[in-house]
């Protein structure tokens, strides 16, 4: 049966830092220490952010900052409550929350 979730989305490329660390790699932990269910990365093939830059894995056009997405979803209370903290240390990148129908599989 489906449930009322949140879905917080991170938009970043590789090469943004939150501290010493990757940005994404940073944020994986950060998640995780919190208790969420659920983290995932996506890697990008091709797009832009607010530089207007083309980053892709096209041969002619090589970049190795490629766009990331990191996806995390729980319920909308706990995901509400970690998004100012998320926002303060995303500087150079897009946070987004959508509502979303969750169905949980598996042993929780």
């Amino acid at each position: 049966m489906l449930q009322d979730g949140m879905l917080l989305r991170i938009y970043l490329v590789e090469s943004v830092r939150i501290g010493e660390r990757p940005g994404y790699r940073y944020l994986v932990d950060f998640f995780k220490e919190r208790g969420f269910p659920g983290c995932t990365v996506f890697r990008g093939m091709m797009g832009y952010g607010h530089d207007y830059k083309i980053r892709t894995v096209d041969v002619l056009q090589l970049s190795l900052d490629l766009p990331v997405v990191i996806d995390v979803v729980d319920t909308e209370e706990k995901i509400l409550a970690i998004v100012p903290e998320v926002e303060a240390l995303v500087k150079n990148g897009l946070v987004t929350v959508q509502n979303v129908q969750v169905g949980r599989h598996g042993d929780h």
